[in-house]
C-alpha cells in the first residue's frame, strides 16, 4: 500500500473518532433549534407614537439588528428573529432540555426556600412600639435562638425607648418655652431680644444669671420668670443635644442599631455571588461557610441550594427560560443620566456614604440601594479604568459600582411606562479649547428641559451616563446644557466610536412594548429524526 495513502487513511480514521468522540452522545453535545427541543415564540410590538413614516421605515429590522448584538453577539443561542412588517417582530427561542428545566426548577425552589426564612424589617420595626411583654416575645422569636442576633434586637430597643424618651421631654419642654414666651410678653419684655442672649444666659452660674436678669431692660420685676426660661431652655438644649450629637446622640445610636439589622436577612446578591464562583474554588468554599456561619441557623438549606446549584450548573445556559429572554429584552437600550455623590462635598454625608458601601459589600447592589441613592454597575474590569475623581465605588461579587443618586433634580430617568424624552443623536466632536476628542449629543425638546434642570443645579459635579442601567461614562458638568451638549476626556479614537455606537444605540426612536403581545410554545417536529438520519447518513 502506498505509504502515503496509509498516512491519509490513519488520518482520517482519527478525525472520525475524534468528531464521534466529541459528538457523543449527540442530544447532550448538540445544541437543539426550536425544531428539535421545542421552544416558545414570542412576538413583540414596537411603540411608535410621535414617529413619522420616515422613522417607521423598517423599523423592525433595525431594532432586531440592536437587540441582537446586545443579547446574542456571538450567535450562539439558536435564537431565530423574523420581522413581522415594520413595527413588530419574532423571537423563535429554543426549550432548554428537559433535564435542565427540571434541575433548574429544583435550584430556584431551594433558594426560595432559603430565602423566605428572611425577616422582613418593617415587621421588627413594628414589634418595637407593642408592649414589652409582647415585644420580648417577637424579638425571640426574631433571634431564632441565637443569642448574638437577640443582643442586637435588645439594643435596638433600648436605642428606640431612649429616643423617644428623649424626644417627649424636648417636645415637652419645647411647648413649655412658647408658653413661658407669652409670659415674657405679657411682662413687657423683648422676647426676641431675650431669645437673642438665652443661649449666652444658660451656661452662666445662678448668681451671674440673676444678675443679667436685672440688667436686661424690663426684667427687674420679672427676675423669676427670666431664670426659670432661661433653665427650661438649658434643659431643652441639652435634650436636643442628647438627640442630636453625631457622635453620641440618640439618633446616631438608633439609625447604628437599626444597620446591625442589615445582617438578619441573607439577599438573593449574596447567595447568587457566592454560587457564581468557579465550582470547588478554595474561595466558593470559603464564602460559603462565611455564609453559614452568618447564618447558622440556615446551614442545612444553603448546603440544599449549593447542591442544587452544583446539579444544574453542567446544563446552566445564558437563556434557560422565556423569562430571561423578557428580562433582556426589558429596558434595552435606555439612555439615562445621574449626578454622582462625591466625597468631600459640603453636601454629602460621609457616614452615610460609608453606610451604603458597607451595605453593597455585604448584601449587594439591589438590597443597598433606596430612594436616595441607587448602586449602578460600571462597565470596567479594572477599577483604575474609572476616572471619577471622588467618586463612591464599591465592589460586590467581582463586579464594580457606583453610587449614583435617585433625587429628582440630580437624575434624568425614564418612566415605568413611558419613554418621553428621547436622545437624538451622538457623533463623534472635538473639544474647542484644547481640540481633544469629544463627543457631540443633541437631545429633543423635552430632554433639553430636563437636562438644562439638572444641569443647571449641578455645576461642578460628576454626571453618569448610563446605558440600560450600567454606567459608562461620568464627565464633570461645565454648564448648563440644554438640547445640545458635548461629552469630554481623555478618549482615544476607538473609545470615541465604541461611545457614539452604544449612545446611538440607546437613542433608538423607539422603545418595545414592554410585554411581548403573543407568547407561544411550539412542539418538537420532525427534527429530532432529521439529525439522527444525518448522523447515521455521515
Amino acid at each position: 500500500m502506498d505509504k502515503n495513502l496509509a498516512l491519509k487513511l490513519i488520518l482520517i480514521v482519527v478525525l472520525v473518532v475524534v468528531a464521534a468522540w466529541t459528538l457523543y452522545p449527540p442530544d447532550k453535545t448538540l445544541k437543539p433549534g426550536i425544531d428539535l427541543a421545542g421552544g416558545t415564540s414570542l412576538i413583540y410590538e414596537i411603540d411608535t407614537q410621535g414617529l413619522d413614516s420616515e422613522k417607521k421605515r423598517e423599523l423592525s429590522s433595525r431594532m432586531i439588528t440592536v437587540l441582537r448584538r446586545r443579547i446574542d453577539p456571538a450567535n450562539i443561542q439558536n435564537l431565530v428573529w423574523r420581522p413581522q412588517g415594520g413595527t413588530r417582530f419574532e423571537i423563535q427561542m429554543p426549550l432548554a432540555s428537559a433535564e435542565a428545566r427540571v434541575k433548574r426548577q429544583s435550584f430556584e425552589e431551594a433558594r426560595s426556600d432559603l430565602l423566605a426564612e428572611n425577616v422582613n424589617p418593617a415587621v421588627i420595626m413594628r414589634s418595637l412600639s407593642k408592649p414589652p411583654e409582647k415585644r420580648t416575645e417577637d424579638f425571640e422569636r426574631f433571634a431564632r435562638g441565637s443569642a448574638e442576633r437577640l443582643a442586637i434586637l435588645e439594643t435596638l430597643g433600648t436605642a428606640y425607648d431612649e429616643r423617644n424618651s428623649l424626644r417627649e421631654n424636648s417636645d415637652e419642654l419645647f411647648s413649655k418655652l412658647e408658653s413661658m414666651e407669652a409670659e415674657l410678653t405679657e411682662g413687657g419684655l423683648d422676647v426676641e431680644a431675650v431669645k437673642a442672649r438665652v443661649s449666652r444666659w444658660a451656661v452662666l452660674d445662678e448668681e451671674s444669671l440673676t444678675e443679667a436678669a436685672q440688667d436686661f431692660l424690663g426684667g427687674e420685676g420679672n427676675v423669676e420668670l427670666l431664670t426659670e426660661y432661661v433653665k427650661t431652655y438649658a434643659e431643652w438644649a441639652e435634650a436636643v443635644d442628647g438627640l442630636t450629637d453625631p457622635d453620641t446622640g440618640k439618633n446616631v445610636e438608633y439609625k447604628n442599631a437599626r444597620r446591625a439589622l442589615d445582617g438578619f436577612n441573607l439577599t438573593e446578591d449574596q447567595v447568587n455571588s457566592c454560587l457564581d464562583m468557579s465550582p470547588k474554588s478554595a474561595k466558593r468554599i470559603r464564602a460559603i461557610e462565611v455564609l453559614k456561619a452568618a447564618f447558622p441557623d440556615r446551614e442545612e438549606k444553603i448546603d440544599k441550594v449549593v447542591a442544587a446549584f452544583d446539579e444544574y450548573y453542567p446544563f446552566r445556559g445564558r437563556l434557560d427560560d422565556p423569562k430571561d429572554l423578557q428580562r433582556m429584552l426589558k429596558g434595552a437600550g435606555i439612555l439615562e443620566f445621574r449626578i454622582l455623590p462625591t466625597r468631600g462635598d459640603p453636601e454629602v454625608d460621609a457616614d452615610e456614604m460609608a453606610g451604603y458601601v458597607e451595605l453593597l459589600q455585604t448584601k449587594g447592589p439591589k438590597y443597598a440601594s433606596d430612594s436616595k441613592y441607587v448602586w449602578c454597575e460600571i462597565e470596567i474590569e479594572n477599577i483604575s479604568e474609572w476616572k471619577v475623581p471622588n467618586s463612591i465605588v464599591g465592589q460586590f461579587a467581582n463586579k464594580y459600582y457606583v453610587l449614583a443618586s435617585n433625587k429628582t433634580d440630580e437624575a434624568i430617568l425614564h418612566g415605568a411606562e413611558t419613554r418621553d424624552w428621547s436622545l437624538k443623536e451622538a457623533q463623534p466632536g472635538t473639544e474647542p479649547r484644547t481640540g481633544r476628542r469629544a463627543i457631540d449629543f443633541q437631545l429633543d425638546d423635552r430632554g433639553g428641559r430636563l437636562f438644562s434642570n439638572v444641569t443647571g443645579k449641578n455645576i461642578d459635579k460628576p454626571l453618569c451616563i448610563l446605558l440600560d442601567g450600567i454606567a459608562i461614562s461620568a464627565p464633570n458638568i461645565q454648564s448648563r446644557i440644554f438640547t445640545r451638549g458635548q461629552i469630554t476626556g481623555n478618549f482615544t479614537k476607538e473609545e470615541v466610536a465604541d461611545m457614539v455606537n452604544k449612545l446611538n444605540a440607546g437613542s433608538l426612536p423607539a422603545r418595545l412594548i414592554e410585554q411581548p403581545i403573543s407568547v407561544k410554545t411550539i412542539g418538537p417536529s420532525i427534527g429530532a429524526d432529521n439529525r439522527d438520519a444525518g448522523i447515521k447518513a455521515g
